[in-house]
């Protein structure tokens, strides 16, 4: 039996890729990058590099587009310089010089935005069975989340 993480990456790089995203790490790794606070605000959407910004492994000096929440545009303006330093510092070199912040129709913090139907309990224990194997907390949380919505979905 594979496991969807061995296919992740080649599956996602294209997309990724199309997206500004040479690192799809970015994306999965946003709350921990951005922090819990500011993560709940927006979410990273492109990277537009510019032109002849060098290998796609050293990309540098590349425009993050970050889509904010209603209202949280000029909060996230203030917060720029850390967002850039976080980022340079996860991707371990100078690979974004600015951000570019959108705004979005999507809930603030103290809103609760729409929420899918909850899982039926027998798919629920099915989904944690093929978990269990998993030895990581975090792991098993996150692969968790991504199976419930998977089957949400369908």
């Amino acid at each position: 039996m594979h496991t969807i993480d061995k296919h992740f990456r080649e599956l996602t790089k294209a997309a990724f890729a199309r997206y500004g995203f040479a690192h799809a790490e970015l994306m999965a790794q946003w709350p921990e990058i951005a922090g819990e606070r500011l993560s709940g605000q927006c979410r990273p959407e492109r990277i537009r590099w510019p032109r002849g910004a060098g290998e796609a492994g050293q990309k540098s000096g590349g425009t993050l587009v970050i889509r904010a929440a209603a209202g949280r545009g000029l909060d996230l303006q203030h917060e720029t310089p850390h967002i850039i330093e976080r980022i340079n510092r996860f991707y371990g070199y100078g690979a974004i010089a600015a951000v570019k912040i959108v705004q979005d129709a999507r809930p603030a913090d103290g809103e609760k935005p729409l929420t899918s139907r909850p899982l039926d309990a027998a798919a629920e224990q099915a989904l944690l069975a093929k978990l269990e194997a998993v030895a990581d907390p975090r792991l098993k949380a996150a692969l968790a989340r991504l199976g419930a919505g998977a089957l949400r979905g369908r």
